[in-house]
This record gives structure tokens, sequence and C-alpha cells, in this order.
């Protein structure tokens, strides 16, 4: 059905329905893909944290199926990582990770001081793929001022940075 699917399935995530039947619903948004798009932008203002959070993977997947990300994509992304709920942060700290690594670094550090764990957990490990050294300094003082789970994954982060950092150090020679 396409694009004429996506109201409906947008009706789905918002509404009280099983879980199965909600992740079914955001991996057929995502399937639609980039024909759903003005849809999905105005489902980003959803009151539904589940459509927010559908809609910024279906966007990530969409800009990660371009061959270079459209910027109205990357906006949207952008300021996902200033939702409401912690969910859609972290899920707007990975893609942007992935999708945007040189223009997100500033934001993804921001994150690190995030109330949620979960997102600070996204943006360390976003910031550890990413491999800018830039971001050590904030990882090493969240790596002493953190919870557990979080602490292991800012050391994950700074172990990668560290590497990509040799790594680059040895092609230069």
């Amino acid at each position: 059905m396409g694009t004429a699917a996506v109201t409906a399935l947008l009706e789905v995530l918002a509404g009280n329905y099983p879980g199965t039947a909600k992740g079914h619903a955001a991996w057929a948004i995502t399937f639609i893909g980039a024909e759903a798009l003005e849809q999905l932008y105005g489902a980003m203002n959803s009151e539904s944290a589940d459509v927010r959070i559908a809609v910024v993977s279906a966007i990530a997947n969409i800009a990660q199926e371009q061959e270079q990300a459209d910027q109205s994509l990357l906006e949207v992304l952008a300021s996902a990582v200033k939702d409401p709920a912690a969910v859609v942060r972290a899920e707007a700290a990975s893609a942007l990770g992935v999708l945007a690594p040189e223009r997100s670094v500033p934001k993804l550090i921001l994150l690190l001081e995030d109330a949620s764990a979960e997102v600070r957990k996204a943006a360390a490990l976003a910031l550890g793929k990413i491999g800018d050294s830039v971001a050590l300094p904030s990882l090493q003082v969240r790596q002493n001022d953190e919870v557990e789970e979080v602490r292991q994954v800012v050391a994950l982060a700074i172990s990668l940075i560290n590497q990509k950092q040799y790594e680059d150090d040895d092609s230069t020679e």
C-alpha cells in the first residue's frame, strides 16, 4: 500500500497496541522509505514517543540509503537529540554518529551530560565509532563520574578513539 498505509501505521504506533504490533508498524514505515518523508516529518510532532522513535529510525534508514545524506534529514535527526523522550534522543545520537560524524561530535559531547544513562551510552558509543580525539577530554571526565553500565561504554569509546589515533599515526609514517 505504500504511503497510503503510513497514517494507519502511525496510529498503531500511537495507540494501545502490543509491542509486536508496534514493532511491525515501525518496520513497515521504515520499509516504505523516502516515499513517506512528508508524513514522517509531520509525525515528528506527535505526542507519542513510540511514533517519534519510529520516525527517527525510518529517517536514519532513508538517509543511510542515500549516497549523500539529505540536509533536511540530518536536521530532523539533529533536532531529535533534544526530544523529551530519552529513547528518541538515544536513537538520534546513534544515527547522527553514523550519518554525520564530523558535524555531530559537538552535539554528542553535550549528550554525555544527558539525564538518561541510555542517552549517555548511545552518545559515548557514537563518539567512539567516529573516533575524533576532540571527544577524549569529555569522555575521560565521564569515565570517572558515571554509573557502571555507562562507564564501560565510555571506556570502550576511549579505547576506540585511541586505536584510531594510533592507526592514523601509523599511516602517516
